[in-house]
């Protein structure tokens, strides 16, 4: 039964992952690939939720804990935000039935983009060293990814709800709206944590000195 139990996890596990390959190479049969149930949801959140709960203990010996404790608020803020947003428009659009796949195919997929980028990361450091040390390569870089995260997850929306252009391109820039409110207000309120300083933080760890 044990074996059994394994062999299941690893199959899921392979379909999930060729899922996000197809996807991720614009091929609409992928999203066939996820299972659409709370659990296949749960397990996809599963990653992120056990970084934010490392982030809680590291929040907790920090000397700033407000700050640290906002940043891990809107973080967990941000990993939920798309499927609040889905789930209005999915109801809105009577697009419910497939709304727990699609939100399922969509989080895993938001992998993908941290895959891309550690591998360019790692490629570029064997083949290019120097170009690690260039801020412009990791600015290209984080220009590219977030691009192509976009066309993802604009896709991702149209094949698993089943919508037209524009009504996944409205899905997509109400996620992105809602989220910079939220760093917005971030940035404001006490202790005004700016999320680009953080975002940028990468360009200026590898700028030369002088």
């Amino acid at each position: 039964m044990i074996s059994s139990s394994g062999s299941g996890k690893q199959g899921n596990g392979r379909r999930i992952l060729q899922g996000m390959l197809l996807l991720a190479s614009g091929r609409r049969e992928g999203i066939a690939c996820f299972q659409g149930t709370p659990d296949s949801f749960g397990a996809a959140l599963a990653p992120q939720l056990a970084l934010l709960l490392v982030g809680l203990f590291q929040a907790a010996m920090q000397p700033d804990k407000a700050l640290g404790f906002t940043k891990l608020l809107l973080s967990l803020c941000v990993v939920l935000l798309p499927a609040v947003v889905s789930q209005f428009y999915a109801h809105k659009w009577g697009r419910d039935a497939l709304w727990m796949r699609y939100i399922t195919a969509a989080t895993w997929c938001g992998w993908v983009v941290v895959l891309i980028s550690l591998a360019a990361t790692v490629l570029a450091g064997l083949l290019f060293p120097p170009l690690l040390h260039q801020p412009g390569f990791m600015a290209s870089l984080m220009v590219t990814v977030s691009i192509y995260e976009m066309w993802l997850q604009w896709y991702v929306a149209r094949v698993g709800l089943g919508l037209t252009r524009s009504r996944a391109l409205l899905l997509y820039v109400s996620v992105l709206a809602v989220t910079l409110v939220l760093y917005g207000l971030a940035a404001l309120l006490p202790p005004h944590y700016i999320v680009m300083q953080d975002l940028l933080q990468p360009m200026i760890a590898v700028k030369p000195s002088h």
